[in-house]
């Protein structure tokens, strides 16, 4: 009877342990923003790189950056011109799927009084029509210091058109470009919320 109870016992914990490694691990949500130093980004400029691209659109990654670098501007913050950084990085033969020598940093520091740069990748990339009722995007976005090299934050962009809405249609965001632009936005807000102190004045 004590052998048959032990069998038991141990059958229970072999399918606890095996339901426990099946649990999926649920990604991050939307808005989701990881600090890593909160001291104030100085100076005080950005400089945007192209973003890594994993979608099937090759420009996808570009055309993510380029609106990011406007939200910025229109929000009042310093950032470097996109053309310039892009003919730094061709100048220097670095591209957006490497890892960005500490060399560039400084150079970004020293000769454009960057304190923060930009970069990311885009998983997801889908605009409004072509089967897709809503625009979609999803981004992963890192911000690094020129000074130190590190990682100052990092955040998880998950948006469709409809995420927006009111009543009915109203609301919706149907335009690629403005459902990005949003986006940065709530990206900013959650920066400043966080303490980061570039991006506050």
């Amino acid at each position: 009877m004590k052998s048959f109870k032990i069998i038991i016992l141990i059958t229970a914990l072999i399918s606890l342990f095996s339901s426990c490694s099946t649990v999926p691990v649920k990604e991050p949500t939307s808005g989701y923003v990881k600090i890593f130093k909160k001291a104030r980004i100085n100076p005080c400029k950005v400089a945007i790189l192209p973003f890594k691209n994993e979608v099937k659109d090759e420009n996808a990654g570009e055309k993510v950056s380029l609106i990011l670098n406007s939200a910025f501007v229109s929000n009042g913050i310093d950032v470097v011109l996109p053309q310039d950084v892009k003919n730094l990085m061709v100048g220097r033969h670095f591209f957006p799927y490497q890892s960005i020598p500490q060399s560039f940093l400084d150079f970004l520091k020293n000769n454009l009084n960057v304190g923060l740069v930009i970069t990311g990748k885009v998983m997801t990339y889908r605009p409004y029509g072509g089967g897709s009722r809503y625009p979609e995007i999803r981004i992963w976005i890192e911000g690094i210091s020129t000074k130190t090299g590190r990682r100052v934050f990092s955040a998880y962009i998950v948006h469709r058109g409809d995420d927006f809405r009111k009543v009915l249609e109203f609301g919706v965001v149907k335009s690629m470009t403005k459902l990005i632009f949003v986006s940065s936005d709530e990206l900013m807000k959650k920066l400043q919320e966080a303490g980061i102190k570039c991006l506050e004045e």
